[in-house]
């Protein structure tokens, strides 16, 4: 069950030859990142790569708009090809396209095609809106995992959210076209539900309707203030999606019992989306690890591997440095150099880093003083 938590995008990853190949990067990564802070021998775990910023929906909880100014897509299809051999080569478990709409993006397919030469797990998040054109295309990139965000059970309401006209119509078209035209659960159809002030008390009956519909279902909450992330919008523009205090009770036993009726929502991270919105200073102690694991590439070329802390920036850019030389750049050991002594001071709980919950509650993650160096003073 931990496995599967870690990488529910991957339908088959327990009978996959190169599982075994991923843990050495992760074990390799830990040692060396985490425990030593010197030059890393493999890549990342996983990377995110955000093609484009451009979108077809403009969603009230998300600011692409303004971000896709700020990175706009500087990088060539040449060289999106090259950092897909690199990214192979560094032996990264596992890739997830997104933007803005990835499916915008015209490079997209042919680097996948690319990464899974190499066996690089591979899924996409869409908002689904032309979902259906690109259902043979998927198939044929081999894709692992399709995610798609659904917030309503109000057709209706979840296109006003997302200021889309006939997406919710578009998002049944595709879904069922992918389910006719793959082979077996592949790829896996997958929605992320963002849970809001919106949602939350029909949110047992949302999940309800979407276990017939998908393959994989989660959630995650809604969150603002991430700044090299959508999530940025001003919590003045957000009152119809925030939770008040005085909503904490019944947020609380609402999420209770989604868990008890759904036991795979069961985990650290979902149940404490209510201390994520109300008490957020009792998940300090759940340890970032996104600097030993983890980067994302903007449209630019610039690369994070943090959305949420504004004192982590730009590690490197990889239109002119190699994926290697950005992981191993003296500004990301400055970044970890932080975080291994948790001078960061920071609480992610977007579903892209759920990953720390996960290693939260991981056997021997948190006893092992090695992995756990005193804060300094």
């Amino acid at each position: 069950m931990f496995l599967r938590k870690i990488f529910p995008h991957h339908p088959d990853f327990l009978t996959d030859p190169k599982i075994f190949d991923a843990g050495f990067t992760f074990l390799s990564n830990i040692i060396r990142t985490r425990i030593l802070n010197i030059n890393a021998k493999r890549g990342p775990l996983f990377v995110i790569w955000v093609g484009t910023y451009r979108c077809n929906a403009n969603c009230q909880t998300c600011n692409t708009q303004e971000l896709h100014g700020r990175y706009p897509e500087n990088i060539s299809l040449e060289r999106a090809k090259e950092i897909a051999h690199e990214i192979g080569r560094a032996k990264t478990w596992l890739v997830g396209f997104t933007g803005g709409e990835i499916l915008l993006w015209p490079y997209l397919f042919e680097v996948i095609k690319i990464l899974k030469q190499y066996g690089v797990i591979v899924y996409i998040n869409t908002n689904g809106f032309i979902l259906k054109s690109k259902v043979l295309e998927i198939i044929d990139a081999k894709v692992d995992t399709v995610s798609v965000s659904m917030d309503s059970l109000d057709p209706k309401e979840h296109d006003e959210n997302r200021r889309r006209p006939g997406l919710s119509e578009a998002i049944a078209a595709g879904i069922n076209l992918l389910k006719e035209k793959r082979s077996g659960k592949k790829p896996l159809i997958k929605s992320t539900t963002v849970l809001s002030r919106k949602n939350y008390r029909n949110i047992d009956l949302l999940i309800a309707k979407l276990k017939k519909i998908v393959d994989v279902t989660t959630v995650q909450p809604v969150i603002t203030g991430y700044v090299n992330s959508p999530n940025n919008i001003e919590e003045s523009l957000m009152s119809d999606f925030l939770v008040t205090p005085e909503q904490e009770t019944e947020v609380s036993k609402k999420i209770k019992n989604l868990i008890k009726l759904y036991p795979d929502l069961k985990g650290f991270y979902v149940e404490n989306i209510p201390n994520y919105w109300f008490h957020r200073q009792e998940l300090l102690k759940v340890k970032c690890w996104s600097p030993f694991l983890r980067l994302q590439i903007m449209p630019n070329g610039e690369v994070f591997h943090c959305g949420a802390n504004p004192r982590y920036g730009a590690v490197g850019n990889i239109s002119t440095m190699s994926l290697m030389d950005v992981w191993n750049s003296p500004e990301i050991k400055r970044h970890r150099e932080e975080i291994r002594n948790h001078q960061n001071k920071c609480v992610c709980w977007c579903q892209d880093v759920s990953f720390n919950a996960l290693l939260h509650k991981a056997p021997l993650a948190n006893k092992l003083p090695v992995l756990n160096k005193r804060p300094q003073k």
